[in-house]
């Protein structure tokens, strides 16, 4: 997935780095587009995006935009829940629902779920609206299924569910596409410790039960993983500074 960022807060837009520059149109709020890189000029960060297949330039604040997030569900099934205003009200998620009901009001009920831990633990929590207000529906999302996380509200996720606006429970877990390498790490530091102690084992005349190979498998997959965590970290921050001067 291409870098993409969605605009929380309507924005100017520039074309070039320069405060003099400001066009008359604006990004508003819930448009995504493409990112390419920041710059850095007379002392303002300015975010180089494509509009059209044109470079065009917003200052850098990150109250304005979410970077979307393509992620793996990890929990085994979630709930998605979509709504559809019947009015011209330009409400959000928080302004639809509520946990509480109200007696004088024609209220319709619904549900978020999430299973993880193989099944063995649920979390539930029951919303209600209006049934003037808004039109609501629900799908899920299994264990493994890609999304694109649009926006994080605490305890509720926006995603893309297709080419629909959906919501999920905020403690869903999840790992981003990006981290795909510390699996691989520990994958293979786990098969080397492993496979190295046992052999040391028996070549010494030896044996080993039980899991006392995973203690130290664990402790060195967990020192090699924050190594590269922080190189990468090291490499990116370099990489960034020096991307914002030209």
């Amino acid at each position: 997935m291409s870098r993409l960022i969605k605009i929380l807060n309507t924005v100017s837009i520039y074309s070039n780095c320069d405060e003099h520059t400001q066009t008359s149109h604006f990004l508003m709020h819930g448009n995504i587009v493409d990112f390419n890189r920041i710059k850095r000029r007379n002392g303002i960060d300015w975010m180089e995006i494509l509009i059209d297949g044109q470079k065009r330039y917003i200052k850098k604040n990150t109250s304005q935009f979410f970077k979307l997030k393509e992620v793996k569900i990890l929990d085994d099934s979630c709930t998605v829940i979509f709504f559809k205003l019947k009015n011209e009200f330009n409400y959000g998620f928080k302004e639809v629902f509520t946990s509480h009901k109200f007696e004088d009001k024609d209220q319709g009920i619904i549900q978020m779920r999430r299973y993880y831990e193989v099944g063995t633990k649920e979390k539930c929590i029951n919303l209600y609206y209006d049934k003037d207000v808004a039109e609501v529906s629900k799908s899920v999302l299994a264990k493994g299924e890609k999304t694109i996380i649009t926006s994080e509200n605490g305890d509720i996720l926006e995603i893309l569910y297709g080419k629909k606006v959906g919501y999920i429970l905020g403690d869903v877990s999840y790992y981003e596409n990006k981290n795909w390498w510390i699996i691989v790490v520990c994958i293979m530091v786990a098969l080397g410790v492993g496979g190295g102690s046992l052999y040391a084992l028996i070549d010494s005349g030896r044996t080993v039960t039980g899991s006392i190979l995973v203690i130290p498998g664990v402790i060195i997959t967990a020192l090699i993983v924050v190594f590269i965590k922080f190189i990468l970290i090291a490499f990116n921050l370099i990489f960034e500074t020096i991307r914002k001067r030209f």
